[in-house]
């Protein structure tokens, strides 16, 4: 999917940076924009569990910086 902007990441008011991940993954995933998820590729993870892989890489980088 081509993509034209960064989707913030919102944390927040009851929403963990897991579950924002989650839900961003969730909504460019809908199988009606991918075709049923035909349209759906990855690189260097598994699209299916993309936001667990994400995180930990994620929390390393914000402690450094």
């Amino acid at each position: 999917m081509a993509t034209t902007r960064i989707i913030p990441l919102h944390v927040g008011k009851g929403r963990t940076e897991s579950r924002a991940i989650s839900d961003i993954i969730d909504y460019v995933a809908n199988s009606q924009k991918t075709d049923n998820g035909k349209l759906i590729t990855s690189y260097a993870c598994d699209s299916r569990t993309a936001d667990a892989e994400f995180l930990p890489p994620r929390r390393d980088y914000s402690g450094r910086s």
